[in-house]
């Protein structure tokens, strides 16, 4: 089996994982919301575009992509706990509005954390990406 036939396969676990995922957040946005009295927040209603469009679609497009190297354990790990943590941020900031109590200000740190990991996830592939094509031409 060719290296790139694995990588295939690794990321097709991934879009399904994000696709179950994906989908459990909005079952859970949608059931919390019609047990909350019909109080509806935009932040609840559509956490799940953050693993839409963070997870779900850029593991899409690595797959459909002919790249030979795959996001390693430390940058995928990193990108995926950014991930969950913009997700958990509208989740919390839905929970905290549809109970009618101040906003807190942990919503902020929420999401300068999950700003931080992704962009070093990304750099930490970048990097990767960089130093394999360099080791290809010497």
């Amino acid at each position: 089996m060719f290296t790139s036939e694995k990588n295939k396969k690794k990321l097709l676990i991934i879009v399904f994982s994000y696709v179950g995922i994906t989908a459990f957040i909005a079952l859970f946005g949608a059931v919390y919301e019609n047990f909350s009295h019909h109080a509806y927040t935009p932040y609840m209603l559509f956490a799940w575009a953050w693993v839409l469009g963070f997870g779900l679609i850029p593991h899409l497009l690595l797959y459909l992509l002919p790249i030979k190297r795959i996001p390693g354990i430390l940058s995928g790990s990193i990108y995926n706990f950014g991930v969950a943590m913009i997700t958990s941020r509208s989740i919390f900031i839905g929970v905290v509005t549809i109970a009618n109590t101040p906003n807190p200000t942990w919503g902020i740190a929420y999401l300068v954390v999950s700003i931080i990991a992704l962009k070093s996830a990304v750099l930490l592939y970048v990097i990767g990406l960089f130093l394999d094509k360099k080791n290809i031409n010497q």
